[in-house]
């Protein structure tokens, strides 16, 4: 609505009070009186487009008396002659709201008008029950007062943008033909329009991961504004953010999409049934993105699931293109390499460039490194998985690892079969001969401390990826369906950033499923194991599993594996390997008379980590007593130490020193 309308119903409202005040005062009304019917004048001259107002009135079903009546209460609230005559009329109290005595009495309502508005009030009137005017006080319909809210003020001078944490997306028509997509979402973009089409009824849920485009693809699909609802970025309480959404539905024609909604328990649970009771309630379609599959809203509405899967290569290399713009890398292998590698739809490609723009070196630097690229996908790598993984460094080198020679073999094996999937699955085409997912889980299993960790580290580095460790008392829940929604999140955020997974203590999740349901517990037990078995399947990227209890990992996760690496106690050679390796460090002062061959025999149950702590242990030792070197005794007496610590016991031997 142009603000000359707005300007001419407030004078008209103000012009309207002040003639009472001033009839009440017993002075002459006739010049307010001329100046009235200039404005209605005016007002019927006017040859415009409906105004949002009339619109407004459409939707929400607004009698002739409801209309003057929201233009009062706006009158008041920004006119200032009309706040004037109203705080005259009133006695002040008009300075909250308008009591609706006062209107009835300068609108000249008759008896069976006022009755009608007491009565509308009293069920709900459409005002306040759409959010756009506030009952500020009186709980009796004739001694109400009501306000706008400053929503509704924006709105009427033409202001669109919704109040936090709403945004409105828009996909103009003119940019359209710009928009990629491969055949995949070509598809689900004709089926969605169709069911967003103005009058339909129905719930989408559209199934895809985070920042993968399914919020512009919804207003793709709709040919209209989407408003969206995101709970992450919660602004008030969960009544309040649905009730702002519920009142900009009502202000103009826009599909509502509820962003990544789970089912909440415990006092949440709450909030989520208020969620469904909104998608009944609302006209029109109803959008719901979820990274997770099978979120059950508990809706009467149809409810139809679309799933919406990350571009192919081609279009996301289009897509880095089209977002780097003069940033573009001098190397055009960098394009190919990012877009090969990074399964991530617009919204993740923009971030990433974004990142990577804002931590370039030199900043004024015109063109990106492929570097920086990698780096831009890192930084949201752990925005997606905040507190569920944590990022390791790796500080360990190859020359640090003893294995036996076929364990080293089986490790090269599982690089080789990543650093090269792209060649064998695409261009000699054997992604055809995958049921699901092409990615590469590996299973590495064996006593504590043979290296088990330490190699999926290497494995990451060797790769250059980031390594993140899945922190399972941050995972696993109580409430049930909640360790899948956080296990989800954790792929979704990998697949995206290329991460390598390590699941450490794998058997802590992936146990063995009993056929033996006695207890409910049982049966939620093998339901995340199940998840988990697909969700491994499904996965684009690495995961690395390890434990100590082979026999206790499912074993339907043994042939989705595509390594199960067995790590060994190390023999007496390999022993004395690792004492040599691990007490060099360069510059530690270590005495060479060392004879690791004996220390091998000392400690035969002593595995690469108690090594590893004897060593240090000894080191310390040596400093503490101001000694020269590390000699061989410091190193006896310190892997004694560990050797009890590991519930060992050894003779006595004198000379240690």
């Amino acid at each position: 609505m142009d603000e000359p309308e707005v300007a001419l119903r407030t004078s008209l409202w103000g012009a309207r009070l002040e003639r009472a005040a001033a009839a009440r005062r017993g002075q002459p009304v006739a010049a307010i009186d001329e100046r009235l019917g200039a404005l209605e004048a005016a007002l019927a001259d006017r040859r415009r487009p409906p105004s949002v107002a009339r619109a407004l009135a459409s939707r929400l079903g607004l009698s002739p008396v409801d209309v003057e009546l929201l233009w009062c209460v706006v009158a008041v609230a920004i006119d200032p002659v009309a706040q004037r005559a109203a705080d005259e009329l009133t006695r002040g109290r008009a300075r909250r709201g308008v009591p609706v005595a006062l209107f009835a009495e300068v609108a000249g309502l008759d008896a069976r008008a006022v009755e009608a508005l007491a009565t509308s009030l009293a069920r709900g009137h459409a005002l306040v029950r759409s959010r756009l005017v506030e009952q500020v006080e009186g709980e009796v319909p004739a001694a109400a007062a009501l306000a706008p809210t400053p929503r509704l003020l924006a709105h009427l001078v033409g202001d669109d943008t919704p109040a936090p944490p709403l945004r409105r997306v828009v996909v103009p028509p003119a940019q359209r033909a710009s928009y990629l997509f491969d055949l995949a979402q070509a598809e689900t973009l004709a089926a969605m329009a169709e069911l967003l089409a103005p009058g339909s009824r129905v719930l989408v849920v559209l199934e895809g991961p985070e920042r993968s485009g399914r919020t512009t693809a919804t207003a793709f699909a709709a040919g209209r504004p989407v408003l969206v609802l995101d709970r992450s970025r919660r602004h008030g309480s969960p009544a309040d953010d649905l009730a702002a959404l519920e009142r900009e539905l009502v202000l103009g024609d826009a599909v509502p999409l509820l962003r990544d909604l789970a089912v909440e328990h415990g006092p949440a649970a709450d909030s989520f049934a208020a969620v469904s009771a909104m998608i009944d309630a609302t006209p029109g379609p109803v959008v719901a993105t979820s990274a997770v599959g099978a979120v059950d809203f508990h809706v009467t509405r149809p409810v139809v699931r679309l799933r919406w899967t990350v571009p192919d290569t081609a279009v996301r290399r289009a897509l880095w293109a089209r977002t780097l713009g003069d940033a573009i890398p001098e190397d055009p292998r960098a394009l190919d390499e990012v877009a090969v590698r990074y399964r991530l739809g617009a919204g993740g490609i923009a971030h990433a460039v974004a990142s990577a723009q804002a931590t370039r070196r030199p900043p004024r630097r015109p063109r990106l490194e492929l570097t920086e690229l990698v780096a831009g996908v890192r930084h949201n790598i752990a925005e997606g998985i905040a507190g569920l993984a944590s990022r390791v460094d790796v500080t360990q080198g190859w020359d640090d690892l003893v294995l036996a020679d076929d364990t080293r073999e089986q490790i090269r094996a599982l690089i080789s079969r990543v650093r090269h999937a792209h060649r064998v699955l695409e261009d000699w085409g054997y992604r055809g001969k995958l049921a699901r997912g092409t990615g590469v889980a590996a299973l590495l299993s064996g006593p504590p401390g043979t290296g088990k960790t330490m190699v999926a580290g290497l494995v990451a580095r060797e790769l250059d990826l980031e390594l993140y460790q899945v922190d399972l008392s941050q995972v696993v829940s109580k409430w049930i369906g909640e360790t899948e929604k956080q296990l989800a999140r954790i792929f979704d955020a990998a697949e995206a950033g290329h991460a390598l997974l390590l699941f450490d203590e794998a058997d802590a999740l992936f146990g063995q499923r009993t056929t033996e349901t006695k207890q409910a517990v049982d049966r939620y037990a093998n339901l995340e194991v199940n998840f988990l078995l697909q969700r491994i399947e499904a996965f684009g990227g690495i995961t690395i599993l390890t434990t100590n209890l082979d026999a206790a990992i499912d074993r339907a996760l043994r042939r989705r594996l595509a390594a199960h690496i067995v790590f060994a106690t190390p023999d007496e050679d390999e022993r004395a390997e690792l004492w040599r390796r691990l007490t060099a460090t360069g510059s530690a002062p270590v005495d060479d008379e060392l004879d690791c061959g004996e220390l091998s025999r000392a400690f035969p149950q002593m595995t690469g980590a108690n090594i590893r702590n004897a060593a240090l242990a000894a080191a310390f030792l040596a400093a503490s007593e101001g000694s020269a070197s590390i000699s061989q005794g410091h190193l006896l007496r310190a892997g004694r130490a560990e050797y009890r610590s590991m519930g060992h016991i050894l003779a006595e031997r004198p000379g240690l020193r």
